[in-house]
């Protein structure tokens, strides 16, 4: 079950499925944070409600047994506080301030209110995200 005192949920993680494997044998790096589509937000680990932003993020591996797949963990997070930011272009500056003041824990982006589009939940901390699930998956052609 869900731990509500540390205000956990299961959020949506996109990235390729070589990526999967090596995130469940070792964890997060935060060291490749927005090596995939960027920062927005500032560094971290960034996850989504959603599969379909999450899978926005995810990409295909190019050869291997994997070739063609995409891929994205369903992960346990723990938000503890977070730090809401419903600005259009976020201040990344004053995000990490915020974080840094120690009464923050996390930073959520609240996308849907200021563009009609998904919110993002960003972790700073690898201790904070447990990847529980791995789903590997082909895209459909439209």
């Amino acid at each position: 079950p869900r731990l509500s005192t540390v205000n956990e949920f299961f959020l949506f993680h996109g990235t390729k499925p070589t990526a999967v494997s090596s995130i469940c044998k070792t964890g997060f790096n935060l060291d490749l944070s927005g090596s995939n589509k960027g920062t927005l937000y500032g560094p971290g680990i960034y996850c989504a409600e959603s599969s379909a932003k999450a899978d926005e993020y995810a990409q295909d591996d190019k050869d291997g047994i994997y070739r063609g797949l995409y891929a994205m963990l369903l992960c346990r997070v723990t938000l503890g506080n977070p730090a809401i930011n419903e600005e259009v272009s976020p201040d990344v500056e004053e995000i990490a301030r915020l974080l840094e003041a120690d009464d923050k824990h996390s930073v959520v982006g609240d996308r849907e209110k200021v563009r009609g589009t998904y919110r993002e939940f960003i972790l700073r901390d690898a201790r904070q995200i447990y990847p529980s699930y791995a789903v590997v998956y082909r895209r459909k052609a439209v």
